[in-house]
This record gives structure tokens, sequence and C-alpha cells, in this order.
């Protein structure tokens, strides 16, 4: 691995750290600014699309005060260095009246580009853990300590989402 490749590798992990505590500190425009301005976050079905709609989407976390873990980054950048494509896992939790609950667990699968030198998110999809034995169980609105907070997000994400 040379010098570049390290410094490429080193400057996606801060993009990864940047996206986390920006939505966690409650910066809805920090947050969107991970991403290009025309890019995407997206689930299997449908796309919020713009920095401006994504920034949108974050005020609604910041209301809620969820908290991400992302860990286990891998990317592989391009060959001319300007793009990158990889996953990592995320948590998702809460904080109730009945303690700290998770969410939501699931993977984010991205494509990455580096524009005047900077990492920035193109496309990041979410994809939210399914049960092993019924994938098509409606697990994220399943618990009823934390179902009013995933039905607000998953109601701001309709009202700012296209299908994809």
């Amino acid at each position: 691995m040379d010098l570049k490749e390290c410094e490429n590798r080193f400057a996606i992990l801060d993009l990864m750290a940047r996206y986390t505590l920006a939505v966690d500190a409650h910066d809805p425009e920090g947050w969107a600014a991970t991403f290009t301005e025309d890019g995407i976050f997206q689930n299997e079905t449908t796309q919020i699309i713009g920095r401006e709609k994504i920034a949108a989407y974050a005020r609604i976390h910041a209301k809620l005060g969820t908290r991400h873990i992302t860990a286990s980054p891998l990317f592989t950048i391009t060959e001319d260095g300007l793009g990158a494509h990889g996953q990592c896992t995320t948590v998702v939790t809460v904080a109730t009246q009945k303690g700290y609950r998770v969410i939501m667990t699931g993977l984010y699968r991205d494509t990455l580009v580096k524009q005047n030198g900077e990492w920035l998110i193109q496309r990041r999809c979410a994809d939210a853990q399914p049960l092993s034995d019924d994938p098509h169980y409606p697990v994220l609105t399943s618990d009823p300590d934390t179902r009013e907070y995933v039905t607000i997000l998953l109601d701001a994400w309709k009202d700012l989402s296209v299908p994809v």
C-alpha cells in the first residue's frame, strides 16, 4: 500500500466519522455536507436525493435524539483514486423513558467520490437487518418501546423520498 492509498483510506475513515458525529451532534447541515450536492440516501425501495432533503431528514433525527454507531468500514478505492465502494455496519439507538433502546441494526453500502480533494458520499444505501427466518416481518416497528420513534423517521422518509 502506497502513501496516497493510505491517505485516501484515512480520509474515508474521517468521512465516516464526520457522518456519524454530525447526525449525533444534531448538525443537519454538517451531516448533509458529507454527501455530494446530488447525493443519495436510500433504502431498498426509495431514496432521498440532494443535500437539502438529506438535511431535512437529519432534522427529524435531531428531534428524536438518535445515536449512531458505525463500525467495520471496508472500502475499495478505484485505481484512479477518485472513487470508492464499500460498506460498514450500523446500530441506531434512542434514549427513552425506559432506558436506551436499539431502533435499528443494519448495513450501509456506499459509493464515494473524491471532489476537490475531499471524499464525499455519492450514494448510501441503508439496509435494515431483517429477521433471518422471516425477512418480510416489520422488525423496525415491532418493538412497542421504539415504534413511536421509528414511525416518525419512516414518515419523514416517506415525505422526502422518491422511488428508486
